[in-house]
């Protein structure tokens, strides 16, 4: 019989310096434009969360007119996120910390959102209901 596992939230907050940089995790949802078209437009479920992005692994498969490159990436999030899903997307800004974007306005946001590297999430781990580790490919 193995000894049960005991994890206190709290110690994630000791972490801090581990997660320098911040998160945006968004959702797809359809909608209707203008012309009649539908449309995926993304919606954010959460912002500012602070990550720590690590390279896992990448490959380059070479075609007689094209290469492609396939990377992909660990994502670490301070904290339990149960609620993202492999359909949604994270995008990174590794151009900002956390605390300077804290203390941006909102407007500014949006900005490091269009300058972020995103990511298609290719799978949801939830670490002992303590941090959440997204496993992803960039979007090209």
């Amino acid at each position: 019989m193995t000894a049960p596992m005991f994890v206190d939230p709290r110690m994630m907050s000791a972490l801090g310096s581990h997660f320098l940089v911040a998160a945006w995790v968004q959702y797809p949802t359809e909608t209707v434009d203008d012309d009649g078209q539908v449309v995926t437009v993304w919606e954010t479920r959460y912002e500012n969360i602070p990550c720590m992005p690590t390279p896992l692994t990448g490959k380059e498969i070479k075609r007689p007119n094209q290469t492609y490159v396939v990377a992909h990436t660990a994502i670490a999030l301070q904290g339990y996120y149960p609620d993202i899903k492999e359909t949604d997307r994270v995008i990174v800004d590794e151009k900002s910390t956390v605390s300077e974007l804290q203390q941006t306005p909102f407007d500014r946001t949006r900005d490091v959102i269009n300058r972020g590297t995103v990511y298609d999430i290719l799978l949801v781990e939830q670490i002992l209901d303590t941090m959440t580790r997204l496993s992803c490919e960039v979007v090209r």
